[in-house]
């Protein structure tokens, strides 16, 4: 019996210990378990809103530029044929310059790159002011030249942002980012009219602005941190590790790649060919030029307030059916503004390109950031917004030509074409799981 007993005992004191050890490894596994993806993407952090804040200096800036270089161009230039000159050269520098900020990025960061090139927007305004205060059209050119190099910058701000937070929030500060552009597009446009006059030479005051604003992004760039200031050894710091850059040719052949080639590309082409002629276009049909202000207007409110959900949008939707829907827009604004010439045709038409080409834009970026792990997109990006850039200035400088030939209502049949073939490719490719990132 005693043995007995003693046997029992220490079965008995056994099963304790195993129940304390099971109960403890099931606390340490709970513990240990990593929280719900959910909860690390409801907010996006501090980084994402500062280069949201820089987003809206930058389209400020650059949409002084725009509304306001060709009138000044047509004032200082020697012959009316060079009257674009100035605003061409901005196109074209922003073209070359798009590709070597990419390449920059992946070896000097993109902090200090984006730095720089609001550097050069300073002095490139300064220098456009000096030229209308002594009305030297050369030197106009080269200011604007300069403030050119600047808005070759404008598109790396959201990649930044996509690198800076998780992996599921990517696609929301992709867009975020973008809601910069709402208050600017309203703003730019009258700040730039405003301060034409405040430094005795016409529009000197306005090209002063451009210098102000562009110095302004310096330090909220350099304010930029990743949002936890813990790194690990298979992530660091995913904005100054940029030694070991993705290679394009590792990734040229995926359909991440190609989709987010495509869907940037025809989105930036019909854009900026509809809005470069739409204001000739509506001179045409008999409006007044308020009206044809305030239908610009309307396309750059449509093309960067869909930021407040587009993102949410792509992460629910997936990029796929979010570019889709974009070109459709694409294709019904093209549409609309083929069939009249009215006021409320040219609003709405403008209008809902605006919006497909924020959604275009966005699923795009979304299939870009897929290339690449985290702060390795440096190559990648400057091959995606170099060729974009190419094709934006490929169809500004051509949409005069094509609406001289076929009038408003052929320029948006033309127009409508690559949208329609992008949609319908999207609809019929094959959606394979996603392709991981080539570290």
């Amino acid at each position: 019996m005693p043995a007995t007993a003693a046997v029992s005992a220490y079965c008995r004191v056994t099963e304790r210990t195993e129940s304390v050890d099971s109960e403890t490894s099931a606390e340490k596994t709970v513990a240990e378990a990593p929280r719900p993806a959910a909860k690390e993407t409801r907010r996006l952090g501090r980084p994402v809103y500062l280069l949201t804040i820089c987003q809206f200096l930058y389209y400020a800036g650059v949409s002084v530029d725009l509304t306001l270089t060709a009138v000044v161009g047509l004032e200082m230039a020697p012959a009316a044929a060079l009257a674009t000159l100035p605003l061409t050269l901005m196109t074209v520098t922003g073209t070359i310059a798009s590709y070597a900020t990419g390449m920059l990025s992946a070896r000097y960061g993109h902090r200090a790159v984006l730095a720089v090139g609001a550097c050069i927007a300073v002095a490139g305004g300064l220098v456009s002011m000096l030229a209308v205060q002594a009305d030297s059209f050369f030197t106009l050119c080269v200011g604007t030249g300069m403030v050119g190099v600047y808005r070759s910058t404008g598109g790396y701000f959201r990649f930044l942002a996509a690198d800076l937070v998780p992996e599921a929030s990517r696609a929301r500060a992709l867009s975020t980012v973008l809601c910069g552009g709402v208050a600017a597009a309203i703003i730019g446009p009258l700040a730039a009219t405003e301060s034409s006059g405040i430094m005795g030479a016409q529009f000197a005051g306005s090209y002063l602005l451009v210098s102000c604003l562009a110095f302004a992004v310096v330090p909220v760039i350099l304010a930029v941190r990743p949002a936890s200031p813990h790194t690990t050894e298979a992530d660091p710091d995913v904005e100054e590790e940029t030694a070991r850059a993705t290679r394009v040719r590792d990734v040229v052949h995926t359909s991440d790649f190609r989709r987010a080639f495509c869907l940037l590309a025809v989105s930036t082409g019909v854009m900026t060919m509809l809005m470069a002629v739409g204001p000739i276009g509506s001179k045409h049909a008999g409006h007044s030029l308020s009206q044809g202000a305030m239908v610009i207007q309307w396309h750059m409110v449509g093309m960067f307030a869909p930021a407040l959900f587009s993102g949410r949008l792509t992460t629910a939707w997936g990029p796929r059916w979010t570019g889709m829907l974009g070109a459709f827009l694409l294709v019904t604004g093209a549409g609309i503004g083929s069939l009249s010439t009215g006021m409320t045709a040219f609003m709405l038409s403008l209008g809902l390109v605006g919006v497909g080409w924020n959604l275009t834009y966005v699923s795009g970026s979304a299939y870009a950031v897929r290339c690449y792990p985290r702060g390795k997109g440096g190559r990648v990006q400057a091959t995606i917004e170099g060729s974009t850039a190419c094709v934006g200035a490929m169809a500004s400088l051509s949409a005069n030509m094509v609406f001289s030939q076929l009038g408003w209502a052929g320029t948006n049949l033309a127009a409508l074409v690559l949208p329609l073939i992008l949609c319908m490719w999207l609809a019929v490719a094959r959606n394979p799981e996603r392709e991981p990132a080539t570290a």
